[in-house]
């Protein structure tokens, strides 16, 4: 596994405790679903780098997929406001509406390319 997909991993893990961190819901299931949702991320990166052999069913990834996108989007969706712009000044509202969409694309596309990679390899061309 590359280094840049190491880092990678550890930077989803530590996003997932650090969500865990500023969650105003505090409960163990909250607390065991985020960290899963993030060990699911990483077990992407691990079936493809062949850390951990494929499953014999795209079933599996299908589900795993399905729970990050639950728990990310749903569950998660307390936190929006934590990172509005008003809590930025008026001056930076501008550069925030480039920076935040931009840094978000750009810490996804790495999984969303690894995710396809994995798909791909149930559905060969």
């Amino acid at each position: 596994m590359p280094f840049w997909a190491v880092m990678y991993v550890f930077s989803v893990i530590l996003s997932a405790v650090f969500t865990i961190y500023i969650s105003p819901n505090k409960s163990l299931l909250y607390m065991v679903s985020q960290l899963l949702s993030g060990i699911f991320t990483a077990a992407f990166f691990f079936i493809y780098y062949g850390i951990v052999p494929y499953p014999p069913s795209v079933l599996t990834p299908f589900l795993m997929l399905m729970f990050i996108i639950f728990q990310e989007i749903w569950v998660n969706k307390d936190l929006y406001d934590m990172v509005s712009l008003r809590h930025f000044p008026k001056k930076l509202h501008k550069t925030m509406l480039i920076a935040v969409p931009l840094s978000v694309i750009v810490f996804i596309a790495p999984v969303i390319w690894i995710i396809s990679q994995v798909f791909k390899h149930y559905f060969p061309a």
